[in-house]
């Protein structure tokens, strides 16, 4: 398998088609041509642990790549996973890992790909890797179940309409780890929780919304946000961009709160540490701030 350079991180991948891709560097705002043959060359889905699930189209092979690992071949890290055997999920899907894959003594850890709102399709695989804590090229296990496909169904909401209601199934959204479970904005009232045993189970966990209220505009009615979920040191947070109700690119405030399991309630902090969050799209992660990363 050809490998190349890592791109320099921290970077978003800018999708230009099937054979192309740019780079934009998060620290300097330079935009570089994508030269990593992994990137390039495969459907991609990156995931909040730095690691990105690849599938060649044309055989439906997988793999996870690990852009700042370092291989045999002088690329990136991989770990081979099982080839998919249907039609593989679309590339706006969203990829999320259970744990780290290299973490010591984790032994085993799930992908789950879930397919973009109106589908309601996730695949998972679960993976068993030997080597400890290296991020070299491995291989799943032979007993490593492959890809399996699953239709879930988390109900809906009677959402009105002119002349009535119409009823409305909820997808999973926003899908983030935190200490080998999954988790996903289910309500107002409470956040969705996928367990896999091995089979998806998927359950709730009581938790108060965000009060918008403070964050409406003199002489609007109401206040808009975007919140992207994601895991800082074993806890689960929302990131809470504001925007004017009349205008999504006047932001009004940016907030961070704590999910707090025990009071059932989201905990605004003042500080994630020597991190910077960078959130868009339906995505959201952190990298390190300040030495390298220039932020």
């Amino acid at each position: 398998m050809a490998t190349s350079t890592p791109p320099p991180l921290p970077c978003l991948v800018v999708d230009n088609g099937d054979t192309a891709a740019t780079l934009y560097g998060v620290s300097d705002g330079e935009h570089r041509p994508c030269e990593a043959e992994e990137l390039r060359r495969n459907r991609c889905w990156a995931t909040s642990h730095g690691w990105v699930l690849c599938c060649n189209p044309a055989t439906l092979s997988t793999f996870l790549w690990n852009p700042t690992g370092v291989d045999d071949d002088g690329g990136g890290g991989k770990i081979t996973l099982p080839p998919f055997t249907q039609p593989p999920p679309p590339p706006n899907s969203q990829c999320a890992l259970s744990r780290e894959p290299t973490d010591a003594g984790a032994g085993r850890f799930t992908v789950v790909l879930v397919e973009p709102s109106g589908s309601y399709v996730l695949w998972y695989c679960h993976v068993v890797v030997g080597g400890g804590g290296s991020s070299s090229s491995s291989s799943p296990s032979p007993a490593a179940a492959g890809w399996m496909r699953h239709e879930y169904d988390v109900g809906g909401t009677n959402v009105r309409v002119v002349g009535g209601h119409r009823f409305v199934r909820r997808s999973v959204a926003g899908l983030t780890a935190c200490r080998g479970r999954f988790y996903y904005f289910h309500t107002a009232a409470d956040y969705g929780v996928l367990d896999f045993s091995p089979a998806p189970v998927f359950g709730t966990v009581p938790m108060a919304a965000v009060d918008m209220a403070e964050k409406v505009t003199a002489g609007e009615a109401m206040a808009k946000a975007s919140v992207h979920t994601l895991e800082i040191g074993g806890e689960l947070y929302m990131a809470y961009i504001f925007f004017h109700s009349d205008d999504g690119s006047r932001v009004v405030d940016v907030g961070v709160y704590r999910m707090d399991f025990r009071r059932r309630r989201a905990v605004r902090v003042r500080s994630v540490g020597d991190r910077a969050i960078i959130a868009g799209s339906n995505v959201g992660g952190w990298c390190p701030a300040g030495g390298e990363t220039g932020l």
